[in-house]
């Protein structure tokens, strides 16, 4: 769709959907939330004792910073205001959110994973 006017008339307003308003607010916090005991669940057991600990932390990150990151695009970069520049950026957020993800079950599946590369630097 086409929008209508110029950058500095009104947005209208979008019809009221609670799985895109305050549910999609609840479960960005709940995963904030969550992140905290996840982190600290992967680093009291080691990873190869617990793998799907360290998948589960591995794709909680990633879905963690893609809404960070997918936030301050739609926040700055509007495609109302930003007609070429603010879809190019959504589909390469998305593009490297998956490539990201691929990699992060590159390196949990096939060395030593994240929880333990963590240690191994922390202990550096």
């Amino acid at each position: 769709a086409i929008p209508q006017g110029g950058v500095n008339d009104a947005i209208a307003f979008p019809p009221p959907s609670p799985s895109h308003g305050s549910y999609h607010w609840v479960f960005e916090r709940s995963l904030s939330a969550a992140l905290v005991p996840l982190t600290a669940a992967a680093f009291v057991t080691s990873a190869s004792a617990n793998p799907i600990l360290d998948g589960v932390l591995g794709l909680s990150l990633v879905v963690h910073s893609h809404l960070g990151f997918d936030q301050a695009v739609v926040d700055y970069l509007h495609p109302r205001k930003f007609p070429l520049l603010g879809p190019i950026t959504t589909w390469t957020l998305r593009a490297a959110t998956v490539a990201t993800a691929v990699g992060v079950f590159q390196f949990n599946t096939n060395d030593i994973g994240l929880t333990e590369l963590i240690a191994k630097v922390w202990t550096a």
